[in-house]
């Protein structure tokens, strides 16, 4: 297994060909942290775990992309404020 560490919260974990990244929030620099990947895991919605516009378009990107979190998409916040 390889994990590694972005920016402030956000951590990619891969294994067997499989990735899973775990709270891609806007404090996360790089912009292809999403790119590729299997799954999200977001933990809480403040904005350091959760950029709603990224991880929306990376979804309308890749509509197998899965997404774990508190809620369905159409009740994430509209912002990076929230």
């Amino acid at each position: 297994m390889e994990l590694v560490k972005f920016g402030h919260a956000c951590v990619r974990l891969e294994k067997d060909g499989r990735s899973l990244v775990i709270d891609p929030g806007v404090m996360t620099p790089e912009p292809d942290v999403l790119t590729g990947v299997d799954a999200v895991l977001v933990t809480h919605e403040h904005f350091d775990h959760l950029d709603a516009d990224r991880l929306r378009a990376a979804v309308d990107h890749n509509p197998e992309l899965t997404v774990h979190t508190w809620a369905s998409p159409g009740t994430w916040p509209t912002s990076a404020t929230g």
